[in-house]
């Protein structure tokens, strides 16, 4: 069995994302997954981490379907090292992201959240 099959990964696990401003695109936030090397990104922290989390189910379902499909792949040591300076996303905007990921939150934020910090870190189980 590879390393990436669904089937030998734990039923569930922490991945850990790092959100920090775009390097490429002026004003977008990328949200990047420290275990699977996923991105989301996004016009806000909130829309980039929300893609980051469908980036990673998706995925998952596609590996279910493919076995060949690597899950568990290292994001690069520069995005790593950014975990180093990270200040942790507020529980609030988590919770408004599985929110949005359950179809139960679907209106847009009058004034999206701005951190306080330049990178961010948050916590994100994968249900396997």
């Amino acid at each position: 069995m590879t390393r990436g099959a669904v089937d030998a990964l734990p039923g569930q696990f922490l991945d850990v994302a790092v959100i920090y401003p775009s390097e490429q695109e002026r004003g977008k936030w990328v949200a990047h997954s420290l275990m699977t090397d996923q991105i989301g990104v996004g016009e806000c922290v909130l829309d980039a981490f929300v893609e980051l989390r469908k980036a990673v189910h998706a995925l998952l379902y596609a590996a279910r379907e493919d076995p060949s499909i690597q899950v568990l792949r290292s994001a690069p040591r520069e995005i790593q090292e950014k975990l180093i300076h990270a200040k942790k996303l507020p529980d609030e905007i988590v919770e408004i992201a599985d929110m949005q990921l359950m179809g139960r939150f679907r209106a847009r934020l009058d004034k999206p959240w701005k951190p306080r910090a330049e990178t961010l870190s948050a916590s994100i189980p994968i249900y396997v």
